[in-house]
């Protein structure tokens, strides 16, 4: 229930999403160790803030979450939150869920095409599009660790500072990660930009860290069903 005196524990490194008149915030870093009572807690329930009374309230979830993490990247598609990728204890993740704010439940969405998904990190760019009445995730960019169970994506470059330009779409009605053709100004390997959507199909790409030091550019990056133009 909400409460007036309800407040959320302290955290960086999470993520908030808008969905109706509320704000979702899940995980995120925080002093307290790995597998804690608080850990757990945060693993398993869900921040939410209601925009017209300004209170906030901790529900608890079901289904099969992620465990705690930051640095992860989160967008709202319809009935969904998606969560993909992020750190956790200095370990980064590529998995993939899905949270339903109707039943409160989590679900592991499980690709058939692993052999094309992006590789294990954080801090990276995350919009929603939408092509022929489907929707797809886009996912951009972000540092961590590269894995030889993941191979590498074609035509992408990844840095010696564990930095990528990688660019996945995942296919939301088939369970599916694509990789599309990038043609135009592709932005090197970079994290901790900004990823801001204009319309179903474009988003801009602000800023962000880079081997060679911090960005100032701006992208206009336009995607269709089969590619991407920057």
């Amino acid at each position: 229930m909400a409460s007036k005196n309800y407040q959320p524990v302290k955290r960086w490194g999470h993520f908030t999403v808008k969905v109706g008149d509320y704000l979702y915030m899940w995980g995120g870093s925080l002093s307290g160790g790995l597998d804690s009572d608080l850990d757990k807690s945060m693993t398993s329930s869900m921040d939410l803030y209601h925009l017209p009374t300004g209170s906030w309230e901790g529900r608890p979830t079901n289904g099969n979450p992620p465990l705690r993490a930051s640095g992860y990247s989160s967008v709202a598609i319809e009935s969904g939150i998606f969560f993909f990728g992020g750190s956790r204890g200095g370990s980064y993740r590529n998995s993939l869920h899905c949270f339903n704010e109707d039943s409160f439940k989590w679900k592991k969405l499980s690709p058939s095409s692993s052999d094309r998904c992006p590789m294990m990190k954080g801090f990276c760019g995350i919009v929603s599009a939408h092509f022929d009445g489907e929707n797809y995730l886009v996912i951009i960019g972000g540092s961590g660790s590269p894995s030889i169970d993941t191979p590498k994506q074609p035509d992408a470059q990844y840095s010696a500072g564990g930095r990528c330009n990688e660019i996945h779409y995942y296919r939301i009605s088939s369970d599916q990660w694509i990789s599309p053709v990038v043609t135009g100004d592709r932005p090197p390997p970079i994290s901790h930009f900004t990823l801001t959507p204009v319309t179903n199909n474009t988003a801009v790409m602000f800023g962000g860290s880079t081997d060679n030091g911090v960005s100032n550019k701006l992208y206009m990056i336009s995607f269709t069903k089969t590619s991407v133009v920057s």
